[in-house]
């Protein structure tokens, strides 16, 4: 297995690390079979693309697949502490080997063991101390007026020596758009006007490797505050040392107007039968919402309105609502023949019950609810830190309670599920409806067009 965090000058290539590893297994008779890499994938941050490689790398060792993993050093497989003793116990559980190119450790004996665990825990200092010093520089940095780093910002050219200074085509660009969105045009239309033009978004505001804008890649463009000569870190925000690109009133002007023209979601689920489960033919998601000349109910593509790749984009609810039915009572007739004809079509008895994990944590954070209230009554616990705790833990005990209904609907499918939706579709509400379709129904695929769009039902036992 091979890793390096960033590429960069000065760091250990992957060819190197291969060549060390290439003659390890060599004076040591061992077969190389497969090779693992990860470039660019840290090893010390909870969230890091490496470490489904090594769960992967793990389960195949797991299934016979081969005996040891090799590595040019144990630092290459974690800098973490959780990680490194998951893997380390998940691989001596199985009777493998974890083995160093470069570190002579024998995991075979107790004082090997020892050795590679110490080794594991400087490897987790050092990622400690790595983040101490990042954090003590950025804060220093934001304390002279800089930005935390030098990470691209639209508008703006970089060089060590003079900063960020105002590029003379983005900057021009995106001063443009601020005035043009306080004047009262709409993000939608912003984004199109962007996407026509020859200027694109740079790397780190979310932007899906298109390389066109999209409406949340521009919000968080303007939103920044980085062309009014704003900085922010960690919630703070002050006055950069950087030349802005707009004046502090058009700043305020552009901040009363997001603030008018923001949408707030509903705390209620979406109102929308559909919600999460309609698709366009080009492969983005349709939303729901009110459109056309008489606003009526419908889906529309966000990558068609907010991108311009393709004309029209929208579909009527009635439409969909016939086709879902239409296909409902085909559905239920190909049921009834299978089960006249003596096919089976009850639920399967299983081993385990797919709803006990889910009611297992749904459990712990009930518990984990009572003992935020008791750490709030007896050790004191800040309330605005109280606060977010508890709001957290409430929204997910909500979301738990949503997939475990959702699960239990989709075990009574389709015998139960389909003479519900046929015979109470009026009668049951729009979350009810969505909760008993989304057993069925894996997408609804719509290839929108006038005056009829096409729309495919796609079940789950597609």
């Amino acid at each position: 297995m091979i890793r390096v965090s960033r590429e960069r000058d000065g760091m250990t290539s992957p060819e190197v690390q291969r060549h060390a590893i290439e003659s390890y297994a060599a004076s040591n008779g061992i077969d190389i079979i497969d090779w693992v890499e990860g470039i660019d994938e840290t090893g010390s941050r909870a969230r890091s693309a490496w470490w489904p490689r090594l769960d992967q790398s793990i389960e195949r060792l797991e299934a016979g697949e081969f005996e040891v993993i090799v590595v040019w050093k144990f630092s290459r497989t974690a800098r973490h502490r959780l990680r490194w003793a998951v893997a380390l116990d998940r691989v001596d559980s199985l009777g493998g080997g974890l083995l160093s190119a470069t570190e002579p450790i024998d995991d075979r004996t107790s004082h090997g063991r020892l050795a590679r665990g110490m080794v594991g825990e400087f490897n987790a200092y050092q990622a400690d101390l790595i983040g101490d010093t990042w954090r003590e520089a950025h804060a220093r940095r934001f304390r002279e007026g800089k930005p935390i780093n030098g990470k691209p910002r639209f508008g703006y050219a970089y060089s060590p020596a003079d900063g960020f200074t105002p590029d003379p085509v983005s900057g021009a660009v995106l001063a443009d758009t601020y005035r043009r969105y306080i004047a009262g045009e709409s993000v939608y239309a912003l984004v199109r006007w962007l996407n026509d033009g020859p200027t694109r978004p740079v790397g780190g505001y979310g932007g899906k490797g298109d390389g066109l804008w999209s409406e949340r890649t521009l919000r968080r463009v303007l939103d920044s505050g980085f062309a009014a000569g704003l900085i922010t870190y960690q919630g703070d925000q002050k006055r950069g040392i950087h030349q802005p690109l707009i004046t502090d009133e058009e700043w305020d002007a552009y901040l009363e107007a997001r603030g008018r023209r923001r949408v707030y979601r509903r705390s209620e689920r979406s109102t929308y039968a559909y919600s999460g489960m309609v698709w366009c033919a080009c492969g983005s998601k349709m939303h729901g919402g009110a459109h056309g000349s008489d606003r009526a109910r419908s889906y529309r593509c966000k990558d068609g309105k907010e991108k311009g790749t393709h004309d029209g984009g929208y579909v009527a609810q009635t439409l969909i609502d016939d086709a879902v039915r239409e296909w409902l009572q085909e559905h239920e007739g190909r049921v009834r023949a299978e089960v006249e004809a003596g096919i089976d079509r009850r639920p399967r008895r299983i081993s385990t019950d797919p709803t006990a994990d889910l009611k297992r944590q749904l459990s712990d954070l009930a518990n984990r609810q009572v003992m935020l209230v008791e750490q709030r009554l007896s050790m004191g616990m800040p309330q605005a830190a109280y606060e977010t705790l508890r709001d957290r833990y409430a929204a997910q005990a909500t979301a738990l309670e949503q997939e475990l209904r959702t699960t239990e609907v989709q075990q009574s499918a389709p015998l139960r599920v389909l003479p519900v939706l046929l015979e109470r579709w009026d009668d049951l509400t729009v979350e009810e409806r969505r909760e008993y379709l989304r057993a069925l129904i894996a997408r609804i695929e719509v290839v929108p067009g006038r005056p009829h769009a096409r729309i495919e039902i796609i079940p789950h036992d597609a």
